[in-house]
């Protein structure tokens, strides 16, 4: 995946592509988390990573520290993306307990294409899904005549009622 979001023109800091013998693996996690340049963590998710984590084992335990603090810490809660790559026998996610309220990316199985190109728009902040922009007040609020809205209901009501002909006779 670090290399096709490489392809896809997203910079990717990946501990066994940055890291030398002798650096700090921890000074590298924190800046990696801390460094307001570094928009998007992504917290891969698979059964193995999320036993680590909960138990607070390994590197992945000393990580989990970092982000968990962040996570529940800092406004900019976007900066921490959950990638789902694995399901439990039960087709629930695999994800650590501190990010099992949080929205995830699903990159499981067949999934992966979609989520993958979900994540890319994440990334780049360019949403499939837009909300709509807000639209103008309805003129009818300033009218002194009966309520557009009342015509309607009448409306619906004699199609619903069958009575084509008073329908017919009444403007909407």
């Amino acid at each position: 995946m670090a290399e096709n979001l490489l392809h896809d023109g997203i910079e990717v800091k990946l501990d066994i592509w940055e890291l030398k013998d002798g650096q700090d693996k921890y000074a590298f996690m924190e800046q990696c988390v801390t460094n307001p340049e570094i928009d998007k963590v992504l917290i891969i998710c698979d059964s193995g990573y999320v036993t680590k984590a909960d138990s607070r084992s390994g590197g992945v335990g000393d990580e989990t520290a970092i982000i968990s603090a962040e996570v529940y810490g800092h406004a900019n809660q976007e900066k921490f993306v959950p990638v789902i790559m694995e399901r439990d026998e039960h087709g629930e996610p695999y994800m650590p307990a501190y990010l099992k309220s949080r929205m995830y990316k699903d990159l499981t199985g067949d999934n992966y294409n979609k989520g993958y190109q979900s994540l890319v728009r994440n990334i780049y902040e360019k949403p499939l899904e837009r909300k709509p922009k807000l639209g103008s007040r309805p003129v009818w609020l300033d009218k002194n005549t009966p309520d557009s809205l009342y015509k309607v209901k009448k409306a619906e009501e004699n199609v619903n009622s069958g009575s084509i002909e008073k329908l017919k006779k009444e403007s909407v």
